[in-house]
């Protein structure tokens, strides 16, 4: 079960993990989240009631309002304090956030290593974007922890050190019957990796972070030994798809079988900026339009066509919203 209080750590809702995964959409679960974690909302007053805490609409205008929510910190401008770096506890929040996410039917080829040690985490950012922009400070501090993403099913098999199609059941010492789907799939490795940096974003600005995504990474350890950190340690991943809900069996060997994709840094601001001078600031095009029904022509739509018959309004395209954005 998971307990909700508000700031004033007054008692509030008691929900299970099972009703989190039950939220109507990604939408409602993030405000969930917000609303839990951190209190915040478009109302300042606390949410009592699991009505109000899963609107999702509030998550919306809570983005409209803090446009910080959703920017980047950038490069140099992170605090160095250490007692602003995320804690334990924190970290293994937004850690098991990020596995809540809808990964390829719970396939999870996902696995994050927390660095917590700036030295570790300097060894995998490095400090290419800070001297390339001149960047007020460095990319990671004393006060950031860096979580990284590996993923399973991107290597091919001679790369790969388990056999692919042969995974066999923990609990039965048996070949499984979905062995067959532990294959090669880069697609599929990709699309759940940044699905689940993306929950994980919406955990650490609930509990008060910001945070920067590096997909390229240019640290020693990133160029020569990216690894390193998983190497030799026994660790393995799971199938949340192949076992019941509410079951952790751990079965896929990680060393030798995971690519490290992308890095998150997490921590706040330094200490005479905000997130909204300390964010990185980008525009943010209106990359979307809808299909018209008309392949491969353009449609020719009549200007007296209402709402119910046709689209009025020009292509998304045509008539772009010029707004912040975050790298």
């Amino acid at each position: 079960m998971i307990k909700i209080t508000d700031r004033g750590g007054n008692k509030m809702n008691q929900i299970s993990r099972r009703q989190f995964l039950k939220a109507g959409s990604a939408a409602a679960f993030s405000t969930a989240i917000l609303g839990m974690l951190s209190g915040c909302s478009s109302d300042p007053q606390p949410k009592t009631t699991m009505e109000q805490v899963y609107d999702p609409k509030g998550l919306i205008q809570y983005m409209k309002d803090n446009p910080t929510s959703w920017m980047s910190v950038d490069n140099g401008y992170w605090s160095e304090k250490p007692e602003d770096k995320p804690t334990t506890e924190e970290l293994t929040t937004m850690c098991d956030v990020a596995m809540m996410a809808q990964l390829a039917v719970q396939f999870s080829e996902v696995f994050c290593v927390v660095l917590q040690d700036v030295q570790d985490q300097f060894d995998v950012i490095g400090d290419y974007w800070d001297q390339l922009f001149n960047a007020k400070g460095r990319s990671v501090t004393e006060g950031t922890a860096t979580i990284l993403f590996y993923a399973d099913k991107i290597l091919p098999q001679e790369e790969h050190a388990t056999p692919y199609g042969s995974y066999v059941d923990s609990t039965t010492g048996l070949e499984s019957e979905v062995g067959n789907f532990y294959s090669q799939s880069v697609t599929n490795a990709y699309l759940d990796t940044g699905i689940a940096m993306g929950w994980l974003q919406f955990a650490a600005h609930a509990l008060g972070y910001n945070t920067h995504i590096f997909g390229g990474l240019y640290g020693e350890a990133a160029k020569t030994d990216p690894t390193r950190y998983i190497d030799g340690k026994g660790l393995k991943r799971g199938w949340g798809f192949v076992h019941s809900y509410g079951e952790d069996i751990k079965d896929i060997p990680v060393d030798g079988n995971m690519k490290l994709v992308a890095a998150v840094v997490i921590g706040k601001v330094a200490e005479g900026e905000d997130a909204m001078t300390a964010a990185s600031k980008h525009m943010r095009p209106t990359n979307y339009s809808f299909y018209d029904g008309h392949p491969g022509e353009k449609a020719v739509i009549s200007p007296t066509a209402d709402s119910t018959t046709g689209a009025t309004s020009p292509d998304a395209t045509s008539a772009p919203t010029v707004t912040a954005e975050t790298e």
